[in-house]
């Protein structure tokens, strides 16, 4: 089943730091329009526009339908994207200690828990999660930071993984908020002009969660929530030596993922793999020209339903950074995954359709 990528855009509110002058504004719930340096006004159009106003509840609502999807076996990804300091860690992380200001990660580690809960099946469930981040083209485990260096697999079915990173087996929605806490708390950061604590590192939680039917298959869902760092301009920063080293990977990477977008949305297209579809001559998908692109080669043009949240400033000073990621996401728009189930059966079911099969050729 073919869906397309879902595009959001969230304004933040403005800065005491910032002039009241804005170079955005949302046209009801799924229009912005963007005041450009000569004054001309461009609209966008996206799937959902989030105002200055904006709660985090407001937010999550919309993601609902990808987190609950897992428990049936599906995979999901949420994303967060912008320039630095444009809101993307409030939106995906928020404050965890705070019920109100909890941003889409803790909200969905809860309604994970609550839905497993309320399932009267008699399914059994299997709750995994890893959080790891990738700092200068290195992917480190943030569950156990010696874990340093990692590297991206595929296993023999197509799926991506990355290799040697703890995944923790919880038992309870309290462990599993815990763990997360834990991992989120040893991501890379430091202060630049932009932002007191500017994220240095793309951060990925995966939650996988696999539930025993009563019938003996096995559907296995993933969700996958990546707080992207945001790109940079070093005049605007002021980064200098380790800090500014970082700024320029976080750039780069970017770029990567821009590529991959480029590929997928042009003309001829790719249904995701590293060739090309069946009617179309095979076009090649950049994903292995950065870790974050191989990462989630499953969530741009695979069988994951994903969501893309764009972040932005409203501040005029911004505006060249707004433009760039109101581009960004339109651009999005046109990737469509083959969105399918995960499932598995158990070595008995099996042997039952087995043997059902040799009964019909006798």
């Amino acid at each position: 089943m073919d869906q397309a990528t879902v595009v959001c855009v969230r304004l933040r509110p403005s800065s005491s730091k910032e002039t009241g002058v804005r170079c955005i504004r949302p046209e009801g719930e799924q229009d912005v329009t963007f005041t450009n340096p000569d004054r001309s006004l461009s609209s966008y159009g996206y799937d959902k526009v989030y105002g200055e106003d904006s709660t985090q509840a407001d937010v999550f609502k919309d993601c609902q339908r990808i987190v609950s999807s897992v428990l049936n076996g599906y995979n999901g990804t949420i994303l967060a994207y912008g320039q630095t300091g444009s809101g993307k860690t409030h939106t995906l992380i928020g404050s965890i200690s705070s019920p109100e200001l909890q941003g889409i990660v803790p909200r969905a580690v809860q309604a994970l828990g609550e839905g497993i809960a309320a399932d009267t099946s008699g399914a059994e469930y299997e709750v995994r999660l890893s959080v790891v981040e990738t700092y200068c083209e290195r992917i480190r485990d943030l569950l156990d930071p010696s874990r340093d260096n990692l590297q991206v697999m595929q296993s023999p079915t197509g799926a991506i993984f990355v290799d040697g990173a703890l995944e923790a087996q919880v038992g309870s929605e309290e462990q599993l908020v815990q763990v997360m806490h834990t991992g989120l708390a040893a991501r890379t950061v430091a202060a630049t002009c932009m932002n007191e604590a500017s994220s240095r590192s793309h951060c990925i939680v995966t939650v996988t969660v696999e539930k025993c039917c009563p019938d003996g298959s096995v559907l296995v869902g993933k969700l996958k929530m990546v707080d992207l760092a945001g790109s940079e301009r070093q005049d605007k920063t002021q980064a200098a030596g380790q800090t500014l080293v970082e700024g320029s990977q976080i750039n780069k990477s970017l770029s990567a993922l821009a590529n991959v977008i480029y590929a997928l949305t042009d003309t001829g297209g790719s249904d995701g793999a590293e060739g090309g579809s069946s009617s179309h001559p095979a076009k090649h998908v950049p994903y292995r020209d950065s870790k974050l692109t191989r990462i989630l080669q499953d969530s741009l043009g695979g069988t994951s339903r994903t969501m893309l949240i764009i972040c932005c400033s409203p501040c005029a000073e911004n505006g060249p950074e707004t433009l760039s990621s109101l581009r960004f996401g339109t651009r999005a728009r046109g990737i469509k995954n083959k969105v399918a189930v995960n499932t598995r059966l158990s070595p008995e079911l099996l042997q039952q359709q087995l043997a059902k099969a040799n009964a019909r050729m006798a």
